[in-house]
């Protein structure tokens, strides 16, 4: 998977965004059950900054945790955050990981999968990695399954024209979809999804945080999406977005699934 597969801007602007957006979505939650079995070597697949590696190497004290990524300014920020000596981040491409077979107990990506062209591959190399009897975990978005009500129309065609080109480069944005049928494919065994909404009224906290999150999106996208959005479409965006009623209620899908390596 190249920088180009990423339709944010690889900048610092974005790196931040994503540190606060690792909170959303139930934050490090996907993970707890299979932390729980305390696993010896942990891999965490396109890492980003490097905050649900962090977690993880701090949960698991006595573990091995590993981040891979292919954006080095991103694993340069994971470096100078990290500070478990058990933790350690590698560049590397999702589908040729530099490991090698049956390395790891537990392998897991989080909202990276949908950036991939070759989610397949990427599956098979989670897969191949992993130990015998280990598991795989995958968690991402169905990005058209995002709604707000009262409607807000500019932000629905800025991110319906985002994930048009998405889908031009050879990605699926509705990725969650299909983490379970990818595990199969993989040849994992004891494949289960769980789809888990997210919602908020406008009167409760978490409203703003997710507000927050795409406000901050929808400039990254401005940056490197520009040629794509008809003019003034941006700026009505965040215009509706800025505008916010008491009746308002945001409502986002993401799915995760989880497989285990036959023995």
């Amino acid at each position: 998977m190249s920088a180009e597969d990423y339709v944010l801007p690889s900048s610092d602007t974005e790196s931040d965004r994503l540190e606060r957006q690792a909170g959303l979505y139930g934050g490090v939650r996907f993970l707890e059950p299979s932390l729980a079995a305390s696993p010896r070597r942990v891999l965490d697949v396109g890492c980003g900054t490097g905050y649900f590696t962090r977690h993880v190497a701090g949960q698991l004290r006595k573990s091995t945790v590993v981040g891979l990524d292919q954006d080095g300014g991103r694993l340069a920020l994971a470096r100078s955050l990290a500070q478990s000596p058990n933790v350690r981040f590698e560049r590397g491409d999702i589908y040729a990981m530099p490991f090698d077979d049956g390395s790891f107990d537990l392998v897991f990506t989080r909202f990276a999968l949908v950036h991939a062209t070759d989610p397949t591959q990427a599956f098979a190399e989670m897969a191949r990695v992993t130990r015998a009897g280990g598991v795989v975990l995958a968690y991402d978005m169905v990005h058209d399954g995002i709604w707000f009500s009262p409607e807000k129309p500019a932000f629905s065609r800025l991110l319906h024209a985002a994930l048009d080109v998405m889908r031009s480069r050879g990605m699926e944005p509705n990725q969650g979809l299909h983490l379970g049928p990818g595990m199969i494919r993989a040849g994992l065994a004891d494949v289960e999804v769980e789809v888990i909404p997210h919602y908020a009224l406008a009167s409760e906290p978490s409203f703003e945080v997710i507000r927050k999150n795409w406000v901050d999106t929808v400039a990254g996208l401005s940056q490197s999406l520009a040629s794509h959005f008809d003019e003034g479409l941006v700026e009505e965006a965040l215009s509706e977005l800025d505008r916010r009623g008491r009746d308002e209620l945001v409502l986002e899908i993401t799915v995760l699934a989880r497989g285990r390596k036959a023995d």
